[in-house]
């Protein structure tokens, strides 16, 4: 969307933005190598590091942030305004395409080689999905739980907890509770679609976890292929 050397980017043009959010806003300029917007703030070395680890990501991936005007920061902090290592922000409900606004954040523990490839390609997951269609989504997760079995074990620790958060709810009986699994059936599809789309173009990623899913990761890059035309192959060595 967005084709402009700098950016200036507000509570209009970013309507998530709340008092929280607001180290997000700011100006941005954009890198010609990567498409990316990077706030004016990030030091050159973090920018040459995502820049051109960005360019081994997926294409479709890559054309996605693009076209939604992508824009990156990096922090000092040990997690991000989020609590995490990386996080992407942005109004995911939202159903115009250019009022989802989104913002990258990374720490200088994601920029580590172990991490920097694997997490912009989860978070660019992020951006693919807000803009596949319901129907879309819908068949997926349909075939996701196709695929749950007894004991059933995710690809990574991080995909595993919102699974598990998801399968307590079912047992539970309170007030409102339908809906607290729907937003948990959600969550853990959307991470593990991310994860699984990180772990395949990826294989070494959190490796050290021991979790034994090639067959698991297998049917879900033929379901990723099947339902949202995304074909993913191992960029590892590219990196």
């Amino acid at each position: 969307m967005p084709s402009t050397l700098t950016r200036t980017i507000g509570t209009f043009e970013r309507p998530w933005l709340n008092r929280h959010y607001q180290r997000f806003a700011g100006r941005f300029q954009l890198d010609a190598a990567s498409g990316l917007y990077f706030d004016c703030d990030t030091p050159a070395a973090h920018r040459k590091l995502i820049s051109a680890t960005f360019l081994q990501a997926p294409k479709t991936l890559r054309d996605v942030a693009i076209y939604l005007g992508l824009t990156v920061s990096t922090t000092d902090m040990p997690g991000t305004l989020s609590g995490s290592l990386s996080a992407v922000y942005g109004s995911w409900d939202s159903a115009d395409h250019s009022r989802i606004s989104p913002h990258l954040e990374m720490t200088t523990i994601s920029l580590t080689p172990e991490f920097v490839f694997p997490h912009l390609v989860h978070e660019c997951s992020h951006l693919f999905w807000a803009i596949q269609s319901k129907a879309a989504k819908a068949r997926f997760t349909r075939e996701m739980l196709d695929i749950v079995v007894h004991s059933f074990v995710e690809v990574t620790d991080y995909a595993q907890d919102y699974f598990d958060e998801w399968q307590e709810l079912l047992g539970q009986e309170i007030p409102f509770i339908q809906q607290r699994r729907n937003r948990a059936l959600d969550q853990w599809v959307l991470e593990s679609f991310c994860e699984s789309v990180a772990k395949l173009c990826c294989p070494p990623y959190k490796q050290k976890e021991g979790r034994q899913t090639d067959n698991l990761l297998e049917a879900r890059q033929a379901l990723i292929a099947e339902h949202f035309d995304l074909v993913l192959e191992n960029q590892f060595a590219l990196v």
